[in-house]
């Protein structure tokens, strides 16, 4: 079963400032000289084009998907300020298929309460945050309350830990290695990295190997070949291949197009003595690995 366990519902101007798209414009524009397996709205506005995910849009992107983990991050610190309700209301409409995670800034002095309500009320499924575009510390105790609350509901997070474009996004607070003391703190709290915490892979393959519950997913690794194809010999090297979960981070990329860019992972060393990424890993990151993540959708 394909399942994408990292989509985006959010829109310009609805959701992003201005800045945020400028620079998620240029970002785009720069993956595109890469690859081709990059996800191109067409609009005639470029705002629109640089990360426009509205549902139409989602649900055309993930028309051959079986399941889907639809999110909308509250990053205002950022210029993102994703709206939640509407992430209840696009789930709601479509069960079968699309599950909602809410999102809540951890700065906020009712964070705790807001993930209750979102979980509770709103019936989102897990939690969504990322310190570089809500600026804190992964490290601050203070934080803990709200990541010891979802273990205690059960719910999974989602945390962009990883470079960005934002421009006010400490990198700082970017490190994977920064989420052990959360980690070691809720042992129980299942944790997904997104896009492996790039550029800091070896980082993210480390911290996974040594906690049980936390996991990497690889969107938005393929539009860079080569720290692709070594992040994930690197996880193969320290043994955690088995953790890595597939996610297509829409509107970076579809997940068909996030499928091709795992198929061509080996092409940066061919003709090379170079090791291969083996074929069984890449139809198990795509097909088989987010069932230990995720196992009651399994």
């Amino acid at each position: 079963m394909l399942f994408d366990t990292h989509t985006n519902l959010m829109w310009y101007p609805e959701h992003y400032s201005d800045e945020f798209v400028e620079f998620a414009w240029e970002a785009k524009r720069a993956k595109m000289k890469l690859s081709k397996d990059v996800y191109f709205a067409g609009s005639d506005v470029n705002e629109q084009n640089a990360f426009d995910s509205r549902p139409e849009q989602l649900l055309e992107a993930t028309e051959d998907v079986d399941r889907v983990i639809v999110f909308g991050i509250k990053a205002p610190y950022c210029g993102i300020n994703a709206d939640q309700q509407l992430i209840a209301d696009f789930v709601k409409d479509r069960p079968d298929k699309y599950i909602g995670w809410c999102s809540v800034d951890p700065n906020d002095a009712d964070c705790v309460d807001q993930l209750v309500y979102n979980v509770n009320d709103l019936g989102l499924r897990g939690l969504k945050c990322s310190p570089i575009y809500q600026n804190w510390d992964p490290q601050d105790p203070k934080h803990l309350p709200l990541f010891k609350k979802a273990e205690e509901l059960g719910v999974p997070v989602n945390i962009h830990q990883g470079t960005s474009f934002v421009r006010p996004g400490p990198l700082k607070y970017a490190n994977p290695i920064q989420l052990e003391e959360i980690a070691i703190a809720c042992p129980d709290l299942r944790i997904v990295i997104a896009h492996m915490g790039h550029p800091w892979e070896d980082e993210c393959v480390v911290l996974i190997r040594k906690h049980p519950n936390l996991y990497t997913n690889i969107s938005a690794l393929h539009y860079r070949p080569l720290r692709h194809y070594q992040a994930f010999i690197s996880a193969i090297e320290y043994g955690v291949e088995h953790k890595l979960i597939f996610g297509s981070d829409f509107p970076s990329a579809t997940a068909a197009q996030v499928i091709a860019g795992q198929q061509k992972v080996n092409q940066v060393v061919q003709g090379t003595n170079m090791p291969k990424v083996p074929d069984e890993m890449i139809h198990n990151i795509i097909y088989e690995n987010w069932k230990q993540f995720l196992p009651e959708y399994a």
